[in-house]
């Protein structure tokens, strides 16, 4: 059994018109066996999918994954996306620390 657990808290499973931004950020959690959040964890989030979609302030240089920090409550976040074309859009989500817990995917559409 994994020490950490890491969640989706809010934002999964959102609809868009492709070229609006979704209206959640996607939002993610990292707890100890307890359930008591985890601050400090390194969170990364990539984007996959068919929607050809962007972080809408490009945070690293190919403009699809986000690195942010968990809160004192164990939350990270990444800012909504627009997707530019109709299709799915797949966060995925790890959390940089040992051990890793599982990794997880939001799972987002465009129409």
């Amino acid at each position: 059994m994994a020490d950490y657990s890491l969640t989706i808290h809010t934002g999964n499973h959102q609809k868009t018109t492709a070229g609006i931004p979704f209206a959640e950020s996607c939002v993610a959690q990292v707890t100890d066996l307890d359930g008591v959040g985890l601050e400090g964890v390194t969170v990364r989030f990539a984007l996959r999918g068919s929607a050809a979609a962007v972080f809408p302030s490009p945070p690293s240089p190919d403009g699809i994954t986000w690195h942010t920090v968990t809160s004192s409550t164990g939350i990270a976040a990444a800012i909504p996306i627009t997707p530019f074309f109709a299709g799915t859009v797949e966060v995925h989500v790890t959390a940089e620390m040992f051990p890793s817990p599982s990794p997880i995917d939001f799972t987002l559409t465009a129409t």
